[in-house]
């Protein structure tokens, strides 16, 4: 067959003869037009699973990353809110203060669970000794220093004895250590039932809000510090009134709990000589011997961290035990820290927006 005839049937084939010449050649390679949109379908929802793998990925490490920044970062900090902390006293603990973003989030449990004081082993040693007046003189320039600048030690009894109760002298207790029970305070005589052992009023410290307490934590050494968020309490001073942070600066912050009820041997009463949750003053409910230690319930006073604004922002024990069960109005709050404090946050926050409408446009 000549050339011109053999272009003919070529010719005749691709078009419209017995068969086209794209599917001839198809079927060569074994992949019809049906199989190829399918790997076609197939490759672009690959495409898509990876896209949303990547997403997913990057949202859990934004996940991750904000609370690590909230509490890992600001050792070697040395902007203006660390200063206005006393960062010399803080001799057992290296390096600065983390700087304000970092800690403001923090709660009470943050503190006491937090690897930078490491509470935990110095809190269960029993055998620590007592407090010296030095001891008492550090945490109280701390006080002055971050707090209440005007706060006194008393003039005639010292915070290693304790306070001045009346015009007869200081509370009717001493410190010693308790068996099995670690620092405690004890019966200095004998001490009649209805007799007031212990005057908050005259002993503890309030502190004006969350804010000052955690600065004061940060202006003292690791151990003091440690000590400072074991003897933190809250009360309220009446009946709907705010929770106040309170604690106290020489021994009577001593005063240990009964094991049993029938321990216990003074509780918080009001004028009326009532029991009452909103009173500072103790009352002997029995008559006590000399040296006898003189225990408290601690749940006369009702406690609530989260109600004095001393709640974990982030896995809280009281208000936030997971990301998914933390507030809005917690995530908003961190969220307007981190904008105020960190120069980089919004263009940050701005770029994984736009990252993300990309991505999921191209979905």
């Amino acid at each position: 067959m000549s050339i011109i005839g053999r272009r003919k049937i070529i010719t005749a084939k691709t078009n419209g003869g017995s068969g086209s010449f794209s599917q001839e050649i198809a079927a060569l390679n074994n992949d019809s037009p049906t199989s190829l949109g399918r790997k076609h379908t197939s490759k672009q929802h690959r495409e898509k699973i990876l896209a949303a793998v990547a997403v997913v990925v990057f949202l859990v490490l934004c996940l991750i990353i904000i609370p690590v920044l909230l509490f890992q970062r600001g050792h070697g900090d040395k902007s203006s809110s660390s200063r206005e902390v006393s960062s010399h006293l803080r001799r057992s603990i290296d390096g600065p203060v983390p700087q304000l973003w970092v800690w403001e989030p923090w709660g009470y449990y943050t503190f006491m669970d937090s690897k930078l004081f490491n509470c935990s082993a110095y809190l269960a040693d029993k055998t620590k000794p007592l407090p010296t007046m030095e001891y008492w003189q550090t945490m109280l320039n701390a006080y002055n220093q971050v707090v209440d600048p005007t706060y006194k030690f008393d003039d005639v009894v010292p915070p290693t004895q304790g306070y001045r109760l009346n015009e007869d002298g200081p509370q009717p207790y001493y410190a010693k250590l308790s068996p099995g029970k670690g620092r405690g305070v004890f019966a200095s005589r004998d001490i009649k039932k209805g007799e007031i052992v212990h005057n908050g009023t005259k002993s503890d410290v309030v502190f004006p809000n969350a804010t000052s307490w955690k600065r004061f934590m940060f202006a003292l050494p690791r151990k003091m510090a440690c000590d400072n968020a074991e003897w933190t309490f809250t009360q309220r001073y009446e009946e709907g009134g705010p929770m106040r942070i309170v604690s106290s600066l020489n021994i009577a912050i001593l005063m240990n709990e009964g094991d049993t009820l029938e321990q216990v041997n003074v509780e918080p009463q009001n004028e009326d000589r009532n029991f009452s949750e909103y009173a500072t003053v103790l009352y002997a409910t029995r008559d006590i011997k000399k040296d006898e230690e003189i225990l408290m319930d601690y749940d006369d006073y009702h406690t609530s961290f989260l109600a004095a604004g001393l709640a974990d922002l982030i896995l809280s024990p009281e208000s936030c035990r997971s990301l998914e069960t933390c507030s809005v109005s917690e995530f908003v709050h961190m969220f307007k820290i981190m904008r105020r404090d960190i120069p980089w946050f919004m263009p940050a926050v701005v770029v994984y927006i736009v990252c993300s409408l990309a991505v999921m446009y191209h979905l």
